[in-house]
């Protein structure tokens, strides 16, 4: 699709609202309307933003939205809204907001003063949310205001980051490398980790550290030497006891051993992951995962054997060739093992993903299909005593829906929120790593970021 954009408007707030109607069409910004294939022009006047829609030179739809004070970005997306939305006749879930961090909204509406019927109220007419997701967003802010609340002022995270997997993912756009490849690098990618941990160790000597999170890529892809060495200098760096959440990403269940289950349970991980994304074999095969789903069962009951309380599972609806029926199936397996917390994603196809380079062979649910995969999800997460706790969006997912964290009472992942909600910093050692250092007091994030190569990293 072409754009036209005149006066002061926000090219990001153009292209993220028009994306939320045509999440994989590519986008251009042109001087004027051509006269082949469509084109959004979108002015701002000065006293109003007007949206026309035009295929072949002519105008399809047309809409004026007075620009209130202060709120140029509202305007600018409801005038958008409302000429997409009548030329394709859907209405995206989340209405106005593009975001990946909706429940931030409600939680500044809170901080304000509102109760959850104003604020559901004020995410419906204001933001043109339907009914449901603001519910959603309105329970999931209550839980996390709940839970930072207890937080200590002064208290940190520590992230750190192991970008190997045993294989890459054909959804996967994050910085992850395969460890055959990568394994030349793997010990002086340890030593180079274990060096920035001892000086993200100094720098939060005096705060409280309540969250460590070891994630990737797949940590527990590393071999069980250099898992040892990392976790031994995280011991010798922070002071770990049973009141912090530590969690480690052993998200492969192909990667996890009664050695490694030993050695994070010796170091007092307290909370692992292990992520079996669906538990249809055909479908893990297709997408390159390297184990069955016999295999995370057996690693979940291994992990359950030796002692571990909080095991987290996360789920991806939407995967290629998947039906309500394949999901149901999976959800049937979780149910069976009832964990403390699962995180449903939705597919979001990124555009450095081998998936997205296949759109064509592998095209994803229908709209419609992914709200019911949604829906049947929340069913059984509530039968399972689950409720939702966290919550964020993707780009480039069909019907522009969200992820949801949910978790039985006392189990909800504080360095989730924490992380989502941006309600406290956090110290990132390691490739692809990004510190973020926030001031609640000034409303100020500054963030820093790791090269994403490991070997340029090193």
């Amino acid at each position: 699709m072409k754009f036209v954009i005149q006066g002061e408007l926000n090219h990001h707030d153009v292209q993220t609202m028009t994306q939320a109607f045509f999440h994989r069409m590519g986008f251009e910004v042109v001087d004027k309307p051509p006269t082949e294939g469509l084109c959004l022009a979108v002015r701002n006047t000065g006293k109003a933003v007007i949206a026309d829609l035009r295929k072949d030179g002519a105008i399809l739809q047309s809409h004026e939205v007075e620009i209130e004070p202060d709120d140029l970005r509202r305007a600018t997306k409801l005038a958008i809204y409302t000429v997409l939305a009548v030329h394709t006749g859907h209405r995206p879930p989340w209405g106005l907001l593009t975001g990946i961090r909706p429940a931030k909204i409600a939680t500044n509406l809170f901080g304000m003063g509102f109760d959850d019927v104003e604020v559901q109220h004020k995410l419906r007419t204001h933001y043109l949310v339907e009914y449901g997701r603001a519910a959603l967003c309105t329970r999931v802010a209550r839980a996390q205001r709940e839970i930072i609340g207890t937080s200590p002022i002064d208290a940190v995270s520590i992230y750190i980051a192991v970008p190997f997997c045993p294989s890459i993912c054909h959804y996967c756009s994050f910085s992850a490398y395969p460890i055959d490849k990568y394994k030349k690098y793997a010990d002086s990618y340890v030593d180079a980790l274990i060096q920035e941990t001892r000086h993200l160790g100094r720098t939060s000597r005096g705060r409280y550290v309540e969250n460590i999170y070891i994630g990737g890529g797949t940590p527990t892809a590393l071999d069980d030497t250099n898992f040892q060495r990392l976790l031994e200098a995280i011991a010798d760096n922070f002071v770990v006891d049973e009141t912090m959440e530590y969690t480690v990403e052993a998200g492969r269940p192909d990667t996890i051993s009664p050695e490694k289950l030993a050695l994070m349970r010796r170091h007092g991980v307290s909370r692992i992951s292990i992520n079996p994304q669906t538990l249809n074999d055909a479908t893990l095969k297709r997408i390159g995962r390297k184990h069955t789903a016999a295999e995370f069962l057996k690693a979940y009951e291994m992990a359950k054997t030796m002692g571990f309380k909080h095991i987290n599972v996360d789920l991806i609806l939407g995967l290629p060739g998947e039906t309500t029926d394949d999901v149901t199936k999976t959800l049937d397996g979780i149910a069976a093992i009832a964990p403390k917390s699962c995180t449903i994603h939705t597919l979001a196809v990124k555009r450095a993903s081998k998936l997205h380079q296949e759109a064509e062979a592998h095209s994803s649910a229908e709209i419609v299909q992914m709200r019911n995969m949604l829906e049947l999800s929340a069913l059984y997460m509530k039968t399972l005593g689950l409720a939702p706790y966290y919550m964020y969006r993707q780009k480039n997912s069909p019907g522009n829906f969200e992820n949801v964290g949910y978790a039985a009472p006392g189990y909800a992942g504080r360095y989730n929120i924490q992380m989502m909600e941006e309600t406290q910093t956090i110290l990132a050692a390691g490739a692809g790593a990004v510190t973020k250092l926030v001031d609640i007091e000034q409303n100020r994030i500054e963030r820093v970021f790791n090269l994403r190569n490991p070997v340029e990293y090193l």
